[in-house]
């Protein structure tokens, strides 16, 4: 596992790239270790208590829960976090990553790995105000059967050679998004509810690449199969436009959804990729149905893509389904509802993030 030899500081997010840092503070640390195990007996849990910190990420945020960085054969299980005052799992570098029946409930992101290969997550609970499971980065990756509720993104992830399967979830989260409560509320680490903070979950899946490391493969070959989730925002994101700090490394080449079922979606498919990689986007056996006001929405906004692709597509509640070109690309349809594919009014590229 290489070491990081450029120490990186981002003073806008407060995010730490070297391991010995203060954002890197956990209540469960370690550093270059191998055959190592956090394992809980029934009943227990670790609790970060929302904990304030004035001087930490977005002037609020406190300590990780577990902070790993360059280490091999792990093992995560049986245990809970609550309240996590960063990310509950923080996991850098490392590889040979197992992960089985652990629980996260509050907080902020639920899994976070960021140069990670060989990672197993399956048959966990991640009920998070952040995300539930997020990096980049990363390769070999499987990740089944858990169940999953955010106030912001399912997943907000990169890498090569994923697969999420049999997985669900649904909306509203039931834990709030801390980042928008009062600096008030901040401080005197308040609990989130639906009054004071913001619980709409964001994305199934939104593509994640920042400027913290180098991408070691090309991003796709990600499946997800057999999931189910109710009433997110959108079923998939990928923001390549420039504009966004945590889409700004590589992009996505290739994504697939199989099997699954997304109900109750506002804006479904957004994608603005890489003019010179650019994405190729599947749909095979799927079912999207829309929320009511939002029937009128565009099923997809594409930009710099290879290929969308639909196959055995259902498609229920949009009063015309279609897909705004704003370039050029493949479209297919197999055995689908039918989708227009029709030119933006004029030519200009526009971000399609909502948030």
């Amino acid at each position: 596992i290489e070491p990081i030899t450029e120490p990186v500081w981002d003073a806008p997010t407060g995010r730490s790239a070297r391991p010995i840092s203060t954002w890197n503070n956990a209540i469960i640390r370690a550093l270059d270790a191998h055959d190592i195990a956090v394992t809980g007996e029934p009943g227990s849990y670790i609790d970060g208590a929302d904990c304030y910190d004035p001087d930490g990420e977005e002037k609020f945020r406190g300590p990780h829960a577990i902070n790993f960085w360059r280490c091999e054969n792990i093992s995560f299980s049986g245990y809970t976090i609550v309240d996590s005052a960063n990310w509950a799992h923080a996991i850098f570098q490392s590889r040979n990553i197992t992960t089985r029946n652990v629980k996260v409930y509050g907080g902020h992101d639920g899994f976070d790995v960021r140069t990670c290969d060989n990672v197993l997550v399956e048959d966990c609970v991640f009920h998070t105000g952040d995300d539930c499971i997020a990096g980049f980065d990363n390769n070999d990756v499987v990740i089944r059967r858990c169940s999953l509720n955010t106030s912001c993104s399912l997943f907000r992830f990169g890498g090569n050679n994923v697969l999420i399967e049999d997985c669900s979830g649904s909306a509203p989260g039931i834990y709030g998004h801390r980042c928008s409560l009062t600096p008030e509320q901040k401080a005197a680490s308040f609990p989130t509810s639906p009054e004071n903070s913001r619980h709409d979950t964001l994305n199934v899946f939104l593509y994640y690449c920042d400027f913290r490391a180098e991408i070691r493969r090309t991003p796709g070959e990600i499946l997800m199969r057999r999931c189910t989730f109710e009433g997110p925002n959108r079923l998939f994101a990928l923001n390549f436009d420039g504009k966004h700090q945590w889409c700004s490394n590589r992009s996505l080449a290739s994504i697939k959804f199989e099997d699954c079922t997304f109900t109750g979606l506002r804006y479904p498919v957004h994608i603005y990729g890489d003019a010179n990689e650019k994405l190729t986007f599947e749909l095979e056996n799927v079912n999207l149905s829309a929320a009511p006001e939002f029937a009128d929405e565009p099923l997809i906004n594409a930009v710099n893509y290879e290929a969308v692709r639909l196959k055995n597509v259902r498609i229920k509640g949009y009063n015309k389904p279609r897909m705004i070109a704003y370039t050029e690309g493949v479209f297919e349809t197999v055995d689908s509802t039918p989708v227009e594919v029709v030119k933006p009014e004029n030519d200009e590229l526009v971000s399609v993030n909502r948030e």
